[in-house]
């Protein structure tokens, strides 16, 4: 069994891929405001967005203060773009905050969650 590793030392990474249920965001180590501009980029053009999406963040280290803008924007045309829910998963007290935050000026549902299975749950209607 490898080591574990502390999520600092994670490569930095972060892809979408969707699947039936919901569309899967993950994230690790060092976010750039070029590595989330190519997904969001991604995700604006493809044709298989669901309309639920899970962002999972408990891996990232950090990010970009020049990543909030886009990242706020993207929340702001969810729902042009056919999303009526947004889990986000994450550890961090502070990520927490800022989504109960943004969640009240949204048109789409965001949720936090600091464990997937909960979040998965809510995305696929159950109330978690």
């Amino acid at each position: 069994m490898p080591p574990l590793t502390h999520y600092t030392e994670e490569p930095s990474t972060l892809s979408a891929c969707s699947g039936h249920a919901y569309t899967r965001v993950h994230g690790g180590g060092f976010v750039t405001r070029e590595m989330l501009e190519r997904t969001l980029r991604e995700l604006r053009g493809g044709s298989e967005l669901s309309r639920s999406m899970l962002i999972d963040l408990r891996n990232v280290a950090g990010y970009e203060a020049s990543c909030l803008r886009p990242a706020a924007q993207f929340l702001r045309e969810a729902p042009q773009l056919g999303l009526t829910r947004i889990a986000l998963v994450a550890t961090s007290s502070v990520m927490r905050t800022a989504s109960q935050l943004a969640a009240s000026s949204l048109r789409v549902e965001l949720r936090m969650f600091e464990h997937e299975p909960h979040a998965t749950q809510w995305l696929q209607g159950s109330p978690a």
